[in-house]
């Protein structure tokens, strides 16, 4: 293995460390309502791993392949922490998420 592969490794592993911990903490403050923020934080580091043995065990595998089994954990968990924040409230096409209450609005 040459210096090059164990360098990348270590921050590939420091990355994945630092995105499992901020999805952790994230998943707590805001309370998601699947799962628990150690089985977000997990899923998160395990689709990291999976994609640095790809890169390790099969040298000829694609990059974009392997960039999206790496992105797979943080993006499933932004879906559902944005889902979590907005709630089942049914779509309204004429204001945004974050527009306020309709009491706010100004009559049309």
């Amino acid at each position: 293995m040459s210096l090059i592969t164990v360098l990348g490794a270590g921050i590939a592993a420091l990355f994945a460390a630092v995105a499992t911990a901020l999805v952790y903490r994230d998943a707590e403050r805001v309370g998601v309502d699947l799962g628990s923020p150690r089985l977000w934080a997990a899923f998160v580091l395990v689709t990291s791993g999976v994609a640095a043995v790809t890169v390790l065990l099969v040298p000829d595998a694609p990059l974009p392949g392997v960039l999206v089994i790496a992105a797979l954990g943080p993006l499933l968990y932004l879906l559902e922490r944005d889902d979590s924040m907005h709630g089942d409230d049914p779509a309204d096409p004429t204001r945004l998420p974050n527009d306020g209450d309709d009491r706010d609005r100004p009559e049309e």
